[in-house]
């Protein structure tokens, strides 16, 4: 599995690829100002369960750190994950 990034303007994705390049997920975002505004998480229902999103997720986070940005999660499952996970705090 690979995460690609794909940015037009302020709105994003982060696809989350098979090894035949067939999207299985995906993280939606939107860049306010110094926020990146997280409102969905999906992964395709067959491969639910194998920390697929949380894979999303944490790219998410990392791509947040690098560019000096918070999360604003929209996003219910990303919201319960920040909730869950003190070492993204710094992002939040």
């Amino acid at each position: 599995m690979k995460i690609e990034l794909n940015l037009e303007g302020k709105n994003g994705v982060f696809v989350l690829l098979d090894e035949n390049n067939k999207e299985v997920g995906e993280l939606t975002f939107m860049l306010k100002e110094e926020q990146m505004l997280i409102n969905h998480t999906g992964i395709n229902p067959e491969l639910r369960g194998q920390g697929l999103a949380e894979k999303l997720v944490l790219e998410a986070v990392d791509y947040a750190r690098k560019n000096h940005l918070k999360i604003i999660p929209f996003c219910s499952y990303v919201s319960v994950y920040v909730g869950k996970h003190p070492e993204v705090q710094d992002v939040i």
